[in-house]
């Protein structure tokens, strides 16, 4: 058995992010297996992780980010661990090392989630509770400028009030980096389907917390995430952002403050 799996989703991505993210990956000491899933139109991607020892997978079509993990978690060999990776993320070996340790020391942990910076190394607050729709909404579509209005509630979502310094259990942690115990993940089938993005994290965070294990934040080690935000920047990605909420919510029950 693998110490642990790993795979990357990409959609014509950078190439030069994407080959950064999976050579710091592979730093690791750890027996690791990388998947990398292409939903992009063409393979052209590959070429930039040809020399690499991963284990690449052209999907043919843009199937979403929870699908193309799954994808990826089926073909994967038989590991302890499997650790889910945005193509946007710098992974320094000492931090799967450090994740795959505690782990081990905890055995009713299902998946846990390390301190994630920005590259100017400030923290991104990125632990939150779970999602009702006025969070949602106001995180999302009320300007900044009239955000110290519900600063209090926004904050409260993201976890501030707990801080970002101490482990601690997370209700919805972040899909940029998730490693998470494999057992528990195959106990829950993996991601839904059904999200093509956003939310999918939140849900598989809920499942694996209905299956008896916990999901926690441990901030003694950190990664970089580039992040992008995508449905800030365009409609069509908010579009999918307001679905993948529909699903959630009809799924987990409406609630809305």
């Amino acid at each position: 058995m693998l110490d642990c799996t790993a795979s990357i989703v990409v959609y014509n991505n950078r190439p030069d992010m994407l080959r950064r993210a999976v050579e710091s990956i592979l730093s690791c000491s750890l027996d690791i297996e990388l998947h990398i899933v292409d939903n992009s139109p063409t393979q052209e991607l590959k070429h930039y992780v040809n020399d690499l020892p991963v284990k690449y997978h052209f999907y043919g079509c843009n199937a979403g980010y929870g699908r193309g993990h799954n994808k990826a978690i089926q073909e994967c060999s038989e590991s302890r661990y499997h650790v889910v990776i945005n193509p946007d993320v710098i992974a320094p070996s000492t931090a799967i090392e450090s994740l795959f340790s505690f782990m081990d020391q905890n055995p009713d942990i299902g998946i846990v989630c390390p301190k994630i910076l920005n590259e100017d190394g400030t923290i991104q607050f990125l632990n939150k509770r779970y999602p009702n729709v006025f969070d949602l909404v106001a995180r999302r579509f009320i300007p900044q400028a009239m955000h110290r209005f519900v600063r209090r509630r926004l904050d409260r979502y993201e976890m501030k009030d707990v801080g970002y310094e101490e482990i601690c259990e997370v209700e919805f942690l972040s899909g940029s980096f998730m490693f998470c115990r494999t057992e528990a993940l195959e106990a829950v089938g993996g991601f839904d389907d059904r999200y093509f993005m956003y939310l999918e994290d939140a849900d598989l965070s809920r499942k694996i917390q209905q299956a008896g294990y916990r999901t926690v934040y441990y901030p003694k080690t950190a990664i970089t995430h580039l992040w992008e935000r995508a449905s800030y920047k365009s409609m069509e990605m908010t579009l999918v952002h307001i679905r993948s909420a529909i699903v959630y919510f009809n799924k987990w029950g409406w609630k809305f403050f």
